[in-house]
């Protein structure tokens, strides 16, 4: 995977993203979600053929409980919008998805987030 620059950042900025975009984003490794099926193969439009490590998901709320961070992914059709990709293709990610949610190229102001060392449930 290419190295990849970690700003740290308090929970409070992706609220900010959310309320100056209307989402935020959030790209973790795919092992970090742990009802994601393993193997799948990047979701570049373009036909890479590497197996995804990245999951980039859009975020629409948040909400601090006991100190704790709790997250309201966006759905379609139920499920988490997600995009899975290799390292190489995390940057389109992060686009395609904002655009397929409003519609609009991703601001350049607006930040990919990551949680370390935390998972994500889908529910």
């Amino acid at each position: 995977m290419t190295d990849r620059t970690l700003t740290p950042g308090s929970p409070t900025a992706l609220a900010d993203d959310i309320r100056d975009y209307q989402y935020a984003i959030l790209q973790t490794r795919v092992e970090r979600i742990p009802k994601l099926v393993r193997g799948l193969a990047c979701q570049e439009p373009d036909g890479c053929t590497k197996t995804a490590t990245l999951a980039t998901l859009a975020i629409e709320e948040t909400a601090t409980d006991d100190d704790t961070l709790g997250l309201y992914l966006v759905k379609k059709n139920g499920l988490p919008a997600c995009i899975v990709t290799c390292a190489e293709h995390r940057n389109e990610a992060s686009h395609d998805l904002y655009r397929d949610l409003t519609g609009r190229m991703r601001p350049a102001g607006i930040r990919a987030f990551d949680l370390p060392g935390q998972h994500i449930n889908w529910t």
